[in-house]
């Protein structure tokens, strides 16, 4: 019998714990194939869920880079890549065939929704027990499902800049797409995190006039990075909060709000009085307990459409590769913790703000040698 393939993969186990293990590489069939993986960035949702003592054993990491290293002759034909391409790979695992798949939101389906689907597929959180068990970037090898979304990523983009593609995705799907932001709008983004960044970039690149974006006392180095990714004002959020915008937007208040912050009652409803007559909400924030004392009497009275949403688009993170190409000398700075495949913990708990280096905007885990 031919010797079993392993690679060697970082398995979460319980809370704030991983374990280094050798998994066995799967047997290609039809339509799927191999990542060598680079790169790995840590989502916000990385470290919520590794602080979680009731998660599954798994592979973690979802904003991973890497190298094609083997697909069947279906999965090149199907993916338009081939072994040795670099690519980025989304999240999603969509079924390709529902009204959503097939309108081209593939990130609603719910064959790739935890939320609605129990065991629903998805990288970075699909646990060790389905099989293959390589669902995540913390491993040398990844598998690819053939339901795989990737996208290649340009010649001369580092791997530590690539992997920032999904937060700078989810920006510019808030803010740009479904936010609506252009040349001379006025827009708040409330929480400086990697999302509100993306989104603060995203309305710079698009001709935003005004770009307030708002944090608490302990975000000094996210408001920072705020301004040189082109915010015009950057406030701490208070009791003159709303007060200080109006300021900022000539007393009118702003064309769109993006709230990537807590979805508390206080929060939606500074929220609402920042923004002008017709104006825009768009709530990517998942709150899941009920709120009480939102006033959603004055969504009418000022006629604002209010937007939940989430996630990206594929044309969305398509455009991010090309603004962090088009905007290298901007970006790498928000580059802030790279560290080698066995620091991975530290990685997470840096980006939750418990761990070892602070004031960490973006972290990457490299997994393999970069070629």
């Amino acid at each position: 019998m031919p010797k079993e393939r392993l690679t060697r993969a970082a398995v979460t186990t319980g809370r704030r714990r991983v374990e280094f293990r050798e998994l066995p590489v799967p047997d290609l069939s039809d339509g799927d194939g191999l990542l060598a993986v680079e790169a790995v960035g840590i989502c916000g949702s990385d470290a919520v869920s590794f602080d979680r003592a009731d998660e599954p054993a798994r592979v973690m990491g979802h904003e991973t880079v890497g190298v094609i290293a083997e697909a069947t002759a279906s999965a090149v034909a199907r993916w338009g890549v081939a072994p040795g391409d670099r690519v980025l790979l989304e999240e999603y695992l969509p079924c390709g065939h529902c009204r959503f798949c097939r309108s081209s939101e593939y990130r609603w389906c719910l064959e790739s929704d935890p939320d609605a689907t129990p065991g629903a597929l998805r990288y970075g959180t699909t646990p060790l027990t389905v099989a293959p068990g390589l669902w995540g970037g913390f491993s040398e090898l990844q598998y690819l499902h053939p339901r795989t979304v990737l996208h290649r990523v340009p010649d001369g983009l580092p791997p530590d800049v690539a992997t920032m593609a999904l937060p700078v995705a989810n920006g510019y799907e808030w803010a740009y797409r479904h936010g609506g932001v252009g040349p001379g709008s006025a827009i708040v983004v409330i929480g400086p995190g990697q999302q509100g960044l993306g989104c603060v970039l995203a309305s710079r690149v698009a001709g935003a006039s005004v770009i307030v974006a708002v944090g608490l006392e302990r975000d000094g180095a996210r408001l920072d990075a705020a301004r040189s990714l082109g915010a015009t004002h950057t406030l701490v959020s208070g009791p003159d909060l709303v007060s200080q915008v109006l300021a900022a937007t000539g007393g009118e208040g702003a064309d769109i709000v993006v709230n990537t912050a807590a979805g508390t009652a206080a929060v939606f409803n500074d929220a609402v009085a920042m923004l002008r007559k017709s104006g825009r909400l768009v709530l990517p924030v998942r709150e899941r307990k009920p709120q009480d004392g939102v006033d959603l009497g004055v969504l009418s009275r000022k006629c604002v459409t209010a937007v939940g949403m989430r996630g990206h688009s594929f044309d969305a993170v398509e455009s991010a590769l090309g603004i962090l190409q088009d905007e290298l000398a901007l970006v790498r700075p928000l580059a802030t913790m790279t560290v080698p495949y066995d620091r991975v913990a530290d990685a997470i708990l840096s980006t939750g703000g418990a761990g070892p280096v602070a004031d960490v905007i973006h972290a990457t885990v490299t997994v393999a040698p970069q070629h």
